[in-house]
């Protein structure tokens, strides 16, 4: 739309050179109209990326009345005010048409579940684990308009900054509460042997890749600016609310996104300083690492779960490590092979159709999406990936920093989310993830504090 009313402008304009003064009566009039637009977008942004950055702190509260009163659906009702207002506002970008296919592949699912089953509670159900596989990149396409407007429009900057930063801010609080003792353990919540916390956060495997999104946004700038003292600071910080959350995917995953950033931007010809920086780090900074992580892992239960575990699994290391979740897409897979006909291994029936033949959730994203969404939905996903893969690759090659890190990024979550799950198909991380990737598309360092 937008592209369409510049053309229009330079057409008129032509005419104007003309003096006709009926044509430049409308070359007034298309300006003026264009200038409303940028500033009910502008107004749009803004409102937008105000409720992002309390996204974390709707969460905390819907979690706290699920824990201790009923459950109310506060943090659904906010998303799908959000949902609505990026539908509106990414409307005019050529991408919607995209968008709105790729809603739809991953609805239809749930409506062939209905069909099938007539259970509007699964339906219901089915609608929204539908909806967060559509977060990603429904907040991809938001933030990379947003970063490709910022030189028009420096003020959202300020609006972007303060989403990461209000973010980090009640994630801290969370992790603080639950450090206290509120809240919920993360793993065998109300047992003896329970670990861990998740504060007031009720999604606890979207609270993993929550704090590695936006970890990984913050040590990207931090780095890019050369803030290497406020990164180490940053990663200690991190480390310790990977502990308290006890996750494996946390644990291993804040070593990787720390590290991405300076692997990132490794040239092919390296330098002797770096040689030198590099043995220095390696001598001091591995030792005291491991030393750290030894002292996380046996004070804070990490450990004892290890072990309870592997007597749990007969020692069987895969699935220790994938949380048992080979034996869940076993099970799943074989539901998906005999009980599906051609168009439920094309379309899906939805995630509770599939779960009451199979008896659990895969719980690892493709084939999570595969048994809820068919291979429609899998492949609509696979296709996005690749997408971002090669515009980071590209973006990359000409030199953006942060397109190089983010590339590394994709990758991370890609392998991640078939190892944990609860990432490409996670609500509230779907934002920063959706935040994270679309880092490419901006040019120049961005700070995420405001130091006017």
């Amino acid at each position: 739309m937008d592209g369409n009313i510049f053309e229009i402008r330079k057409i008129l304009i032509i005419h104007k050179i003309n003096d006709s003064p009926k044509i430049n009566i409308i070359v007034s009039f298309t300006a003026l109209e264009m200038d409303i637009l940028k500033i009910k977008s502008r107004h749009l942004d803004t409102l937008i990326l105000t409720l992002l950055s309390y996204v974390v702190l709707v969460d905390m509260i819907n979690g706290f009345f699920m824990m201790h009163f009923n459950k109310l659906p506060i943090s659904q009702i906010f998303k799908l005010l959000v949902l609505l207002l990026l539908l509106f506002r990414l409307s005019v970008i050529k991408e919607f048409p995209l968008l709105i296919i790729l809603f739809c592949i991953f609805q239809i699912g749930a409506f062939l579940g209905w069909a099938k089953s007539g259970d509007f509670g699964a339906f219901r159900n089915d609608l929204v684990v539908a909806t967060k596989w559509f977060n990603v990149p429904l907040s991809f396409f938001f933030f990379k308009n947003v970063f490709q407007n910022i030189k028009h429009n420096p003020d959202l900057l300020v609006k972007v900054k303060k989403v990461i930063k209000r973010s980090f801010t009640f994630l801290s609080i969370n992790m603080f509460l639950g450090a206290l003792g509120f809240g919920m353990a993360f793993y065998h919540h109300g047992f003896s042997n329970a670990i861990g916390t998740r504060g007031y956060i009720y999604a606890g495997n979207e609270l993993t890749i929550l704090l590695l999104a936006i970890s990984f946004s913050i040590a990207l700038y931090l780095y890019l600016n050369r803030e290497y003292k406020r990164y180490a600071l940053f990663f200690g910080v991190t480390v310790l609310y990977a502990f308290l959350i006890t996750s494996k995917t946390v644990l291993g995953g804040v070593i990787v996104v720390f590290l991405i950033p300076p692997v990132s931007q490794i040239k092919f010809r390296i330098k002797k300083k770096w040689l030198d920086y590099l043995l220095i780090i390696a001598t001091i900074g591995i030792p005291l690492i491991c030393y750290v992580f030894y002292l996380g892992i046996t004070r804070f239960g990490v450990l004892d779960k290890i072990q309870r575990s592997m007597e749990r699994n007969n020692n069987e290391i895969l699935t220790v490590i994938l949380s048992n979740r080979n034996n869940f897409i076993a099970q799943g897979w074989e539901v998906y092979k005999n009980d599906f006909g051609f168009f439920g291994k094309l379309f899906g029936f939805g995630q509770n159709y599939h779960l009451k033949l199979s008896g659990h959730l895969a719980e690892v994203d493709f084939f999570s999406l595969l048994f809820a969404s068919g291979a429609l939905g899998l492949i609509s996903l696979v296709l996005l990936i690749l997408y971002w893969v090669y515009s980071a690759y590209f973006l990359g090659r000409k030199g953006n920093e942060y397109a190089k890190a983010v590339l590394w990024f994709l990758l991370f979550i890609t392998i991640a989310s078939n190892l944990s799950g609860h990432i490409y198909g996670s609500g509230i991380a779907g934002y920063f993830i959706g935040f994270s990737i679309a880092l490419m598309f901006y040019k120049k360092p961005i700070r995420l504090e405001n130091k006017n």
